[in-house]
């Protein structure tokens, strides 16, 4: 999908994060995050479709915001590639997210906006 046809802007911002999968908790980066999903790097591959549960570690100005409480989703895994350094990238879609979810989210990408 080309980045005109996609819902929701994307924001290129590395934040720490950690992805829960099968029951086992791996620590992982973003390369984006949009209202919709999130762009992960991590150290092994993750299959496409698979359900997973992310928690995203807000920052503001590079240091993680005392007054937010980490974001955390359930997201499926829409693609995957193998970077150069042996490490993945996944992009995932968030599968659930409330209101009070959406609007925290939304609070911390409005930060990153410059207008």
């Amino acid at each position: 999908m080309s980045a005109d046809n996609r819902k929701h802007r994307r924001y290129a911002v590395e934040l720490a994060a950690e992805v829960e999968i099968r029951g086992e908790t791996i620590v992982a980066s973003t390369q984006n995050v949009s209202a919709g999903g999130v762009g992960l790097i991590v150290d092994r591959e993750v299959k496409e479709g698979s359900e997973l549960a992310v928690t995203l570690f807000l920052t503001q100005d590079g240091i993680e915001d005392p007054d937010e409480n980490p974001f955390e989703a359930k997201a499926i895994v829409a693609w995957t590639a193998v970077q150069d350094a042996g490490t993945w990238i996944a992009g995932v879609r968030f599968a659930k997210v409330s209101p009070s979810q959406s609007k925290q989210l939304e609070r911390f990408l409005g930060k990153l906006d410059p207008g």
